[in-house]
């Protein structure tokens, strides 16, 4: 039994999976990891798999909560699980893109933007072949409202929500940065496309995936909103890890 952990900018998520199914999941606050090994108590967890974007207190607290396993942290290289790494330097990629890469893969054949909606906004780019050719990161939505909430003297930041023709200021800011977010996306779907000579499929994760998606120009058969990207391609290493 596996207990798989993403360790991000914002949140903590983490499942229990047995071969190919789910058995558990949650997510918490970076404060809250101490209450880990109370919640996983009740599986018989043989193996640790992780990744960590968020620096390295967070990995010695994951590490001390999961005692006396040792965590298999997952560290970008150039080939892995059949993707490979066009970074320049491979290790200063993410983690959690690496382990979304490699869940896409998993999920569907074919080329794929796969784009991660959480603190920041990564979206890359990932061919037939299992080559991620590169992508993007910019702030994601919250991040996006906070800096311009910062970086002028009347806007603040004010509530808002999705809305076709914004008429107050709470809404004329958030819809400013999700169609930023969302143009970002179509842009590199036009890009990948463009390079590849035809359509290609979108998979889109992360805790602003569900806002961003109906937002976006990209016909809905090429769109897939899949929960937990990371800790998908988190458990196809830890099989991978199994079988070697």
């Amino acid at each position: 039994m596996n207990l798989l952990v993403d360790i991000g900018n914002t949140r903590i998520k983490w499942a229990i999976r047995q071969g190919t199914h789910t058995l558990h999941t949650a997510a918490c606050l970076h404060t809250e990891l101490a209450m880990l090994p109370a919640q996983i108590a009740p599986w018989p967890i043989s193996k640790v798999v992780a990744c960590n974007v968020a620096g390295p207190e967070l990995a010695q607290a994951l590490a001390a909560a999961v005692q006396p396993l040792t965590v298999q942290w997952l560290i970008p290289g150039r080939e892995r699980c059949g993707i490979h790494n066009s970074y320049t330097e491979p290790a200063r990629l993410g983690a959690d893109r690496w382990a979304a890469l490699i869940g896409a893969r998993q999920q569907r054949e074919g080329d794929l933007l796969v784009v991660m909606a959480g603190t920041a906004l990564t979206v890359d780019a990932l061919t037939t072949e299992g080559v991620f050719l590169g992508g993007t990161i910019s702030p994601g939505l919250q991040l996006m409202r906070k800096s311009l909430a910062q970086g002028t003297a009347e806007l603040g930041l004010p509530p808002g929500q999705a809305t076709e023709f914004p008429c107050n200021t709470g809404d004329a800011i958030f819809n400013g940065a999700l169609v930023a977010l969302a143009g970002a996306i179509e842009h590199m779907a036009a890009r990948l496309a463009r390079f590849r000579g035809h359509e290609v499929s979108c998979l889109i994760s992360g805790g602003d995936a569900a806002v961003i998606t109906p937002w976006l120009g990209i016909a809905a058969s090429h769109v897939c909103h899949i929960d937990n990207l990371v800790l998908e391609g988190l458990a196809v290493v830890a099989n991978e890890e199994i079988s070697l």
